[in-house]
């Protein structure tokens, strides 16, 4: 069955597991790594410690005042409009005009129509 390591040896570089755990000077050793080179470590500085965070911070804040500018001057330039080729508008079908019966004609039509009412 595989063991389940706490951590890496800060020596060897290995995984550790709880039972052979011996955590000195801010870091975690197998027992045999920290008796034979526990004494090349030296042990953590404070100030150290802090100053690297605060690095860290700084850091991610110029990266992100970076992106916002850099997102702030894409706003600020318009972009290039694409010109579409406008489409033509199909020519309107003539419609034939329409015949106008002569009022002759319409008079005979009418006088028929009466004609057969009767």
């Amino acid at each position: 069955m595989t063991e389940l390591f706490v951590d890496l040896c800060a020596f060897c570089k290995q995984g550790v597991s709880k039972t052979d755990m011996d955590y000195q000077k801010g870091k975690v050793f197998h027992a045999q790594c920290f008796t034979e080179h526990g004494k090349d470590f030296a042990a953590p500085d404070s100030e150290l410690a802090q100053l690297s965070a605060k690095t860290r911070i700084e850091l991610v804040q110029l990266k992100n005042m970076k992106v916002r500018s850099e997102t702030q001057k894409q706003t600020a330039i318009p972009a290039k409009k694409k010109v579409s080729k406008k489409q033509k508008k199909k020519p309107r079908k003539q419609t034939k005009p329409k015949r106008t019966k002569s009022k002759a004609k319409r008079k005979v039509k009418k006088s028929k129509k009466k004609s057969r009412r009767r």
